[in-house]
């Protein structure tokens, strides 16, 4: 099996990563990091027009951030083959870690989609290991999946999402992770109620287990 540290990435994704670093290097070269439109980045010359053309040919949407905001990770979207998407942005502040036992998981689920900010703000990410995860938004529950450990659990976690009725969107080898992804009904307590059924019989956390997790919409101020 090939070493996962061992991928290489596509030219199109290290194009991508191109632009995002120049996009980044001007924000740092303003005083305050401010959120800045695609307008002013060709304006400025930050982006030539083959950058321009680039994003065009690829279908990527930019999403203006300041360097500070938790959720950044989303300024850059490039769609790819079968529904995969790459998403790139500013490395943000670390999130503060928030702990709590499994048990009681689901009212803070249930809560967090249910904060007056705007939809695609809501992303609540569950660490196994450092590689290994799960994120939870208001119609998405993700896999990071890249140790061999976790990447038994597949199986089971595709079988209680079909209990519940999801089937994959993602399903393949990204980058040396397995990402797996499921689109889930715009329903808060029921997202809730599968994440913790996903935790629990998929990845085999116990009513007591400690779920570590962040959240840029909890620490935002």
């Amino acid at each position: 099996m090939p070493d996962p540290d061992d991928y290489k990435i596509p030219p199109d994704q290290e194009r991508l990563n191109e632009i995002l670093t120049r996009v980044i290097a001007y924000q740092q070269s303003l005083s305050d990091g401010r959120a800045v439109e695609l307008d002013e980045l060709k304006r400025e010359g930050v982006l030539a027009s083959a950058d321009i053309e680039f994003l065009n040919l690829h279908s990527v949407t930019y999403k203006p951030h300041r360097l500070s905001d938790y959720h950044a990770m989303d300024m850059l979207h490039m769609p790819l083959a079968e529904g995969a998407c790459v998403f790139m942005g500013p490395s943000s502040p670390p999130l503060p870690k928030h702990h709590t036992p499994l048990r009681s998981f689901r009212p803070v689920v249930e809560s967090f989609l249910q904060l007056p900010v705007p939809q695609d703000e809501l992303l609540l990410h569950v660490e196994f290991s450092e590689h290994d995860g799960m994120a939870v938004a208001p119609k998405l529950i993700i896999f990071t999946l890249r140790s061999i450990h976790w990447r038994e659990r597949l199986q089971a976690l595709r079988a209680v999402a079909m209990q519940f009725g999801f089937s994959p969107l993602q399903d393949e080898v990204v980058q040396g992770s397995h990402i797996l992804t499921f689109t889930i009904p715009l329903d808060a307590a029921k997202t809730a109620a599968s994440a913790v059924a996903l935790l629990n019989r998929g990845c085999g956390f116990t009513d007591e287990a400690e779920v570590v997790y962040s959240a840029g919409a909890l620490d935002a101020g």
